[in-house]
């Protein structure tokens, strides 16, 4: 029986990417932030797509929590 060790892809595979919430992270960082701004930092078209509003949501969330 062989084993191999977890590649990074794999690994990224296995554990997978919450992506809402790192765009979230970056809408709190930058304000007012673009759907340019969006696609430079490295999320692709179908991302912003798909998670464009849970993560303005939880940015919103997150950042009203910080401020009671």
């Amino acid at each position: 029986m062989q084993t191999h060790l977890p590649t990074t892809e794999t690994a990224r595979a296995v554990i997978g990417r919450d992506i809402a919430g790192e765009m979230a992270s970056f809408m709190r960082a930058h304000p007012g932030c673009t759907y340019e701004d969006l696609r430079d930092e490295g999320f692709t078209a179908r991302q912003i797509a798909r998670y464009q509003l849970e993560a303005k949501n939880l940015a919103d969330r997150l950042s009203t929590r910080r401020v009671a």
